[in-house]
Formats: structure tokens, C-alpha cells, sequence
């Protein structure tokens, strides 16, 4: 018995024969190993690769066992239909892409020059740091500025906080 599951609309159609295919996995198994090959060919975490084999399947309109089918039968050298191809890389583009962090709403801004400020005592603390890595206090004090910055910016990260910071007195 040969059973076809339709991957491409239209004059695109194209169609799986399970008959002469390679072997195929068992139905239960199908999505865990999609999972890992994506996991070994993007590269990317578990909870990635199956937040974008999700995706793509939502994409694409397709079951999610249908598009991890269509993975696995890409690592055995079977071509993927045009459609499920493109929604994978686009899933996979967008799991790459960095996201901003939510804001809360919107917040005030700080006056430039408290901002300035900031920004001087980071760079001035970091340079006591660097000088006296051992010194308890000039790691206080960097800690403290860092601080002072994620909260002046309303920022979680000090890396963001900085830039965000010398963005603002930029522009």
C-alpha cells in the first residue's frame, strides 16, 4: 500500500511514497530526531530546534511530523520541497535573530548629563579595577556603577545599560 502525503501545492506537488523511500522512522520517533538533526545542523539548543521545526510547520500549514519527515529525509539525501525548505530556513533565520527586550511601557529618560556622569564613573572605576583587580573597594565601586547605569537606563543587563547609555548621549 502506498501512502502519499501531499508537501507543495499546486503544480509544485510533490508526494512521499513509503514504499520507496528509504526506511522511515517510526511515527513516535520522528519529531525527536528532527529535533536533534536540527539541534546538530543549525546549530542550536533543544527547546530552539523545537521552537523552529514548530514554526515552520505553522508556516508552512503542514503537521509537525510531516515537516520533521522531511527533515530527516534531507540528511538521508532527499530533497525537501521548495516550501518546507523556505519556512525552515526562515524559522531557523528567525530564531537567529536577536529580539529587544520588552519594555514595560514606556519610562523617562535621564538628563544627559546624569547620563554623562555614569558613563565617566564606569570608565573611571573599571580603569581602579584593572589597576587593583584584588582591591575590594574598586570592585565596589565598579558593581556600584554598573548598577547605577542599569537603573539610570532601565536596562537588566549592563552591557545594554552602557550602550544604551552612550547612545543616548550621543545622539
Amino acid at each position: 500500500m502506498t501512502v502519499s502525503v501531499p508537501l507543495v501545492r499546486g503544480d509544485e506537488a510533490r508526494h512521499r511514497s513509503t514504499e520507496t523511500d528509504a526506511p522511515q522512522a517510526p511515527s513516535d520517533r520522528t519529531v525527536p530526531w528532527a529535533v536533534g538533526t536540527l539541534m546538530a545542523t543549525t546549530p542550536a539548543t533543544a527547546r530552539e530546534a523545537e521552537h523552529i521545526l514548530s514554526a515552520a510547520a505553522a508556516r508552512t500549514g503542514l503537521p509537525e511530523t510531516v515537516l520533521a519527515s522531511a527533515v530527516l529525509d534531507t540528511s538521508r539525501g532527499t530533497p525537501v520541497p521548495a516550501r518546507a525548505e523556505r519556512a525552515l530556513r526562515q524559522a531557523v533565520r528567525m530564531a537567529r535573530t536577536p529580539h529587544p527586550a520588552p519594555s514595560s511601557g514606556p519610562h523617562l529618560l535621564p538628563l544627559r548629563e546624569d547620563a554623562e556622569k555614569a558613563i565617566g564613573r564606569f570608565f573611571e572605576t573599571r580603569l581602579r579595577l584593572t589597576a587593583a583587580p584584588s582591591d575590594l573597594a574598586a570592585r565596589g565601586a565598579f558593581e556600584d556603577s554598573l548598577f547605577t547605569l542599569c537603573v539610570l537606563m532601565g536596562r537588566p543587563c549592563p552591557a545594554e545599560a552602557l550602550h544604551e547609555a552612550v547612545r543616548y548621549t550621543e545622539s
